[in-house]
């Protein structure tokens, strides 16, 4: 995950900001991510077991609400 790439919503999220998004979703039950392939920004989710790329993670953050100054 290096640099910043955009979302379907057509925002740019950082690093920092996607590792916020997938923490996001697993506290809310919705994924449990895991990074598995640094050549093509794929994540494998355990709970609906697929493959997922770094902007289809950015967007179901965004559909489930996540925002920047988000609390547990």
């Amino acid at each position: 995950m290096i640099g910043k790439k955009m979302s379907k919503k057509g925002k740019e999220y950082s690093d920092k900001e996607v590792n916020s998004m997938i923490l996001y979703l697993r506290i809310n039950r919705v994924a449990e991510m895991q990074y598995i392939d640094d050549s093509s920004d794929k994540f494998h989710d355990f709970i609906s077991h697929k493959k997922l790329t770094r902007e289809e993670v950015i967007d179901l953050a965004l559909d489930y609400k996540w925002h920047k100054s988000w609390n547990t």
